[in-house]
């Protein structure tokens, strides 16, 4: 995958959030809640769980850059 289209995703995939956390009036802990949630069941249901929780389980602090994009 090109660094072009994962930018491509990264930005399809912040509007998203966005708008969820607009339209249903939610803040956004309890929004990354929820879509962590799903995240788990999914890779749960593709096989690829223990991978998943190996990768959360190690996510590097970032320096925040102000708004997304």
């Amino acid at each position: 995958m090109t660094d072009d289209k994962l930018s491509k995703i990264a930005f399809e995939i912040d509007d998203v959030i966005s708008n969820l956390i607009t339209k249903y009036d939610i803040d956004p802990l309890s929004f990354s809640a929820i879509i962590l949630a799903r995240l788990v069941r999914a890779n749960d249901f593709i096989g690829s769980g223990e991978d998943f929780r190996l990768i959360a389980a190690n996510i590097p602090k970032i320096k925040s850059e102000g708004a997304i994009h």
